[in-house]
């Protein structure tokens, strides 16, 4: 819904943006929303859900590395956005309902079928630290890509308005955020693996 969205409508400034540049409508705007970390959490949890269901028993180290991604950055997608990001105009309609299923709904429902149907022992150290890798590599393809566009997908990366001394306390706290949802995640594999009967 929401890349339809993004390719008929203009794509919107952050609040309080410190820049003016937009893109389209039309192909320009509907690529540009793959630059927001809302898209590409919801893509890597609906594809690792997908592959889930399909067949859950599932070997591949790189897919449980996916997997852990995607269910921490939908969790701080989640709390980043309802907590943290200012709030800009309502965009109604069908743009308000994606935005709902993706900040609110898609979240709970992926800790919740986490919880329930595991699958167990998939949370590891090791997967844990090659995760923790993905975040920073997202910051500084935006940073960077932003520097060359002058264009920035939220105001807490906003290096126009903050500086970057500025935006590079929110990534700090939110590589902190990652870390510690992904520690929680490992205890709780653990202890749902032994007193609950998941896959």
């Amino acid at each position: 819904m929401e890349l339809w969205w993004s390719y008929h409508h203009e794509s919107l400034l952050p609040p309080n943006a410190g820049f003016t540049r937009t893109f389209g409508p039309g192909w320009d705007s509907f690529f540009n929303q793959f630059v927001f970390f809302t898209t590409q959490s919801n893509i890597i949890l609906g594809i690792t859900t997908l592959l889930l269901a399909l067949q859950i028993k599932r070997n591949s180290e790189w897919f449980h590395i996916w997997r852990l991604v995607g269910l921490i950055d939908i969790t701080i997608t989640a709390i980043v956005f309802n907590f943290v990001l200012a709030t800009g105009p309502s965009r109604g309609g069908i743009a308000e309902l994606a935005s709902t299923f993706e900040h609110m709904i898609n979240p709970i429902l992926a800790i919740v079928g986490w919880f329930v149907f595991g699958p167990s022992g998939s949370v590891t150290i090791r997967r844990m630290i090659i995760a923790a890798m993905i975040p920073i590599l997202y910051a500084g393809f935006t940073l960077i890509r932003g520097a060359i566009m002058q264009w920035y997908p939220y105001n807490i990366l906003d290096v126009t308005n903050l500086g970057y001394s500025g935006v590079s306390i929110y990534i700090v706290a939110i590589f902190i955020l990652f870390l510690i949802i992904a520690f929680v995640l490992f205890l709780f594999d653990r202890w749902l693996g032994s007193k609950w009967i998941r896959h």
